[in-house]
């Protein structure tokens, strides 16, 4: 049977190997906080691929790293999002970013900036991001976004040192003037997987708990969008039918480019090779997207193929495994269940309106 090839919406373009912070849920494990230790995107690189994409329907870029800000030449990348005409999203930790960097986005067209806070007070934050005076950075960072113009969305990972704090995160993100907050649920792998063992990831019931609180009170309370990274089939169908709830990774639409200048299916082929799908300026993107065996697994098994608890999801259409990548570094299979319903399944807390009889 033949599979339709999708339009190539949007690259994730990860500029740097490098971060200037180690999260402790870290699932990307960025290679050095030193300019001298990171592996940075050639912007030329890139200029070729978005050439080779434009044809195939190209129409979006998100900045992400390890630290997009860090990239020695952020400033022409940006550029060439603007010669290009493309949407664009930055993903950062924002202790780089001041008055020039915010306005510099502002006016190459950026469209969202999404900013990692992970407490609602200093100590909390710089413990989990392993930098002393991170969280006063990040603080200013955002002040700077705003004051360019951005409301910046707020990103969180819910931990058990932060999760107590979440109402005060809420207030905190009010009086510097995001504009939505997204709460992320540990994944469980590479350095987070550590952190799990340890005992600081939440509980699937803890999760639920606070999307259950978000969705009947903090949403409410607070003036500004809040979203939780559960899968659809623990969304309330009314906040998907609306748009309040319906993030998800396009990913059938979506294709990485890795600092060392390699497509990807995304940052995470950066640790497994597999995932990786050849050097930019050595392959045809035209054949990588058509023909390529991962992309084609995909197309062919997402969603009616996935397995577990996924494949007897009713929301399957909508949520495609949530996370391929974290299915495929957690199992070795594309097409795994997603962890975190599997466990819900397991723990009698899945929906059963949202499961096949």
């Amino acid at each position: 049977m033949a599979v339709t090839v999708p339009t190539l919406n949007t690259f994730y373009a990860y500029l740097t190997s490098g971060c200037n912070c180690a999260c402790r849920h870290c699932w990307f494990v960025p290679e050095g906080q030193k300019q001298e230790e990171q592996i940075v995107l050639d912007p030329q690189v890139l200029r070729h691929a978005i050439e080779q994409a434009l044809p195939l329907g190209l129409s979006a870029i998100k900045w992400t790293g390890g630290e997009p800000t860090l990239h020695p030449r952020f400033s022409e990348l940006l550029d060439l999002q603007k010669e290009y005409n493309l949407e664009a999203i930055v993903e950062t930790n924002g202790m780089l970013v001041d008055d020039e960097l915010a306005s510099l986005m502002w006016d190459s067209g950026v469209n969202r900036v999404s900013v990692s806070l992970d407490g609602a007070e200093a100590r909390t934050h710089d413990v989990i991001r392993c930098v002393t005076g991170g969280f006063e950075k990040t603080s200013q960072g955002i002040r700077s976004l705003v004051g360019a113009g951005f409301r910046p969305e707020l990103i969180l990972t819910l931990q058990q040192s932060n999760k107590s704090q979440l109402p005060d995160f809420f207030t905190l993100a009010e009086e510097l003037g995001a504009g939505a907050i997204k709460l992320n649920v540990l994944q469980p792998v590479l350095r987070a997987e550590t952190l799990s063992n340890e005992g600081d990831a939440l509980s699937i019931k803890e999760v639920l708990d606070i999307s259950e609180q978000v969705s009947d009170k903090w949403s409410k309370q607070f003036n500004l969008p809040i979203q939780i990274g559960v899968p659809h089939a623990f969304r309330p169908l009314s906040r998907i039918i609306s748009g309040e709830d319906d993030g998800v990774c396009n990913i059938m639409h979506v294709l990485g480019i890795l600092p060392s200048g390699s497509y990807a299916l995304c940052g995470v082929g950066q640790h497994v090779p597999e995932l990786s799908m050849g050097a930019v300026m050595s392959v045809k993107l035209k054949d990588v997207w058509q023909y390529h065996q991962v992309l084609m697994d995909l197309r062919k098994g997402l969603p009616k193929s996935l397995q577990g608890i996924c494949h007897d999801c009713l929301m399957q259409e909508n949520c495609l495994g949530y996370c391929v990548a974290s299915n495929y570094q957690l199992s070795g299979d594309l097409l795994a269940p997603y962890w975190f319903c599997e466990q819900a399944a397991d723990q009698g807390l899945f929906p059963l309106k949202r499961r096949r009889s």
